[in-house]
C-alpha cells in the first residue's frame, strides 16, 4: 500500500508526484501485484497529477488493467466521483 499524501508531500510539484505514482502502479503491473492507494488526508486530485500517472497507465496498458491492479482505500465520496469522472472522460477521448 502506498499513501498518496506521502507522494504529494515528498515532491516539489504535481507532475513529479504523478511520476512517482505512475512508477508505483507500473511496477505493480509488471510484478503482477495489486496496489492499494491510501487516500487519507488528500484534499484534491488535480488533472495534472492524474494525467501524468493514471492517464499514462491507461494509454499504455488500458483502463481494464488499471482497474485490475489498482484499488483505493480511505477514499471519500468526492474523490471516488472525481476518479470515476476522470476515467469516464478519458475512455471517451
Amino acid at each position: 500500500m502506498i499513501k498518496m499524501i506521502d507522494i504529494l508531500e515528498s515532491r516539489q510539484n504535481l507532475p513529479a508526484a504523478g511520476e512517482v505514482l505512475y512508477s508505483s502502479i507500473k511496477e505493480a503491473i509488471q510484478k503482477n501485484d495489486k496496489l492499494s492507494i491510501d487516500m487519507e488526508g488528500v484534499t484534491s486530485l488535480p488533472s495534472i497529477l492524474l494525467n501524468v500517472s493514471i492517464g499514462r497507465i491507461i494509454d499504455e496498458d488500458g483502463v481494464n488493467t488499471l482497474k485490475q491492479y489498482v484499488s483505493f482505500v480511505n477514499i471519500t465520496q468526492q474523490q471516488a466521483m472525481r476518479l470515476r469522472d476522470y476515467l469516464n472522460r478519458y475512455e471517451q477521448a
